[in-house]
């Protein structure tokens, strides 16, 4: 009893090792990563999720950006999943244009009403069709929301990516099919190496349509995806505060090193996705589905 009490008294007294610093990769950030002052729009400074589904892990998280944690600036980013207890996922993540106060709203909208517009996804068996009715149907929801804050639909602005991911249990596979208006973007981690998810450029797509193309005011300009998941890959969905830092390949081979190994603890993820990366301080969501 005595060594079994001396034990637990080592515990209490912080021999257990903590949770490291974020890591830094390439140059240090000026900015310190701590939260700052309370935004006056009250929104969680983070959010994270995970689940054991058949095939899948999955592991996500959104982040409060250093440069919004400083100037006590709600996160403007937003993310969603949803199982229909079979064999569909729908999985999105959003993030609210940073020059409209009022976009952390439209992120949250489009991301809370995906999941009831599914059905419209549904019933169209050709992906693009599934895809425009499925991005209208989100961006009626936001300019309704705006009309109930009576402030202009411009002013929830937000870029949007969507993948619904449906097994296949006859070919060993997930297909998954992914929308997106604007510059949140997804990859496909197959053996180590990131592969784009779209046809377009991720740095051109990035400057074409980062500062002009968001919901509910371009809801024409879908663009749709697909990836076909096998055992051991991964598919990322993710905001610009993730995809532009991966440009860097000490970024995404980091990552790639880290997440092809397969999903880690919760906790572990929260602290991967907190690495620090100079001139990067944006909100930063990930969505990750690992096939198992």
């Amino acid at each position: 009893m005595e060594q079994v009490h001396e034990y637990a008294a080592a515990e209490t007294a912080g021999d257990v090792p903590g949770i490291p610093e974020p890591l830094v990769i390439g140059r240090q950030p000026r900015l310190v990563s701590r939260p700052g002052p309370l935004s006056a729009v009250r929104r969680p400074d983070s959010e994270i999720d995970g689940a054991a589904l058949p095939g899948l892990e999955v592991r996500a998280a959104s982040l409060r950006g250093d440069a919004h944690r400083y100037y006590g600036t709600p996160r403007q980013d937003a993310m969603g999943l949803w199982h229909d207890g079979d064999h569909l996922l729908l999985a999105c993540v959003a993030d609210g244009l940073g020059s409209k106060e009022e976009s952390h709203i439209g992120a949250a909208t489009a991301c809370e009403v995906a999941h009831a517009n599914l059905s419209d996804f549904l019933v169209h068996a050709e992906p693009v069709t599934a895809a425009r009715y499925f991005i209208e149907n989100i961006a009626d929801d936001i300019n309704d929301r705006a009309d109930k804050l009576q402030v202009a639909p411009d002013e929830l602005s937000t870029t949007f990516c969507a993948a619904v991911v449906e097994e296949l249990p006859e070919a060993s596979r997930h297909r998954a099919t992914i929308m997106r208006v604007g510059d949140c973007t997804a990859w496909r981690l197959h053996r180590g190496v990131w592969m784009p998810c779209f046809q377009e450029d991720e740095a051109e797509a990035a400057v074409a349509t980062s500062a002009t193309r968001a919901l509910p005011r371009d809801v024409k300009h879908v663009e749709v995806g697909h990836a076909d998941l096998y055992p051991g890959d991964m598919l990322l969905l993710c905001t610009d505060g993730l995809a532009k830092p991966m440009r860097a390949p000490q970024v995404s081979t980091q990552l790639s090193d880290w997440w092809r190994q397969g999903p880690p603890p919760l906790p572990e993820f929260f602290w991967q996705m907190s690495f620090r990366a100079r001139t990067h301080d944006d909100d930063r969501t990930a969505v990750c589905l690992w096939r198992v």
